[in-house]
């Protein structure tokens, strides 16, 4: 997208919304650091465009913490975040000696280091300001001490969907052969929206209003068990934010169609068939 950092205020903005209901999916008391008057009213016109993309954040976000906050309970030490924008996850969700890696662009990581040492909100984060597929995620890590051999969760969210596909499979391909053990968790859209073959009108009108503000939707993927077998890797989870609705608003009524085409799910390296692949 032409402006990263204005992206991610808008995101924000709708992740925060959910602190004000009466029984919200998630708390975020960081996120407001970021947010004003000008931030809520780009927001609030956007939503008037796409209503359904505040759910859609906000239901994934409770997926993804979700996820993470299981990854470390379970004893995981490195967490990575690609395309961070301005994620508080490491200011939220923390435990004994765990490490964040934050990737994105330098004004966005300034602002947010900045912030939080201002706001003196503590989180053990490393900054690596890159581009992860220019720039290579591998060699982004290794110049910033993560270690590979340590069993690490990858979160990628919001960002499939705006590279090309060989641009995705490239970095899961990067992840699996250099990192010993990793679960990884992203979101992904069906193909079916990105071809605009699902036989419903709102979401094509949906993608039109996206499209004329940010930047194209050019990746999709049917079947996501497809692709890591391609890639010697194991679905964990895979959910429709139709099912996250279902579970986590059983009594609203979902805004759009969209939901049934727009996914999220969790995958790891399968290391037993990755070592008898070496041998």
């Amino acid at each position: 997208m032409n402006n990263v950092t204005g992206t991610a205020f808008i995101v924000a903005e709708f992740r925060a919304e959910e602190n004000e209901e009466t029984h919200p999916l998630y708390t975020d008391n960081v996120v407001k650091f970021w947010l004003n008057e000008e931030t809520k009213t780009i927001a609030s016109a956007i939503a008037q465009n796409s209503p359904a993309a505040k759910e859609l954040v906000k239901l994934r976000t409770k997926y993804f913490d979700d996820v993470l906050s299981n990854q470390v309970l379970g004893g995981c030490k490195q967490i990575v975040i690609l395309g961070s924008g301005l994620d508080t996850r490491a200011a939220r969700i923390n435990g004994e000696k765990v490490t964040y890696f934050e990737i994105d662009d330098l004004a966005t990581l300034q602002l947010k280091e900045q912030t939080l040492t201002a706001n003196k909100v503590s989180a053990n984060v490393r900054y690596l300001p890159g581009d992860y597929v220019k720039d290579g995620l591998i060699s982004l890590l290794k110049q910033n001490e993560f270690d590979f051999e340590l069993p690490t969760y990858f979160l990628w969210e919001g960002n499939t969907t705006l590279l090309a596909k060989k641009d995705v499979i490239f970095v899961l391909e990067q992840i699996r052969d250099n990192v010993n053990t990793f679960r990884l968790s992203f979101d992904y859209m069906s193909e079916q929206v990105i071809c605009r073959t699902t036989g419903y009108q709102d979401i094509n009108d949906y993608i039109d209003k996206y499209e004329s503000m940010y930047a194209p939707w050019i990746t999709g993927f049917e079947k996501i068990a497809s692709l890591a077998e391609e890639l010697n890797l194991k679905v964990i989870e895979n959910f429709s934010t139709a099912d996250l609705h279902a579970q986590y608003r059983p009594l609203r009524s979902r805004e759009s169609n969209l939901f049934k085409f727009y996914f999220v799910c969790t995958l790891e390296n399968m290391s037993d068939n990755r070592l008898e692949l070496q041998k």
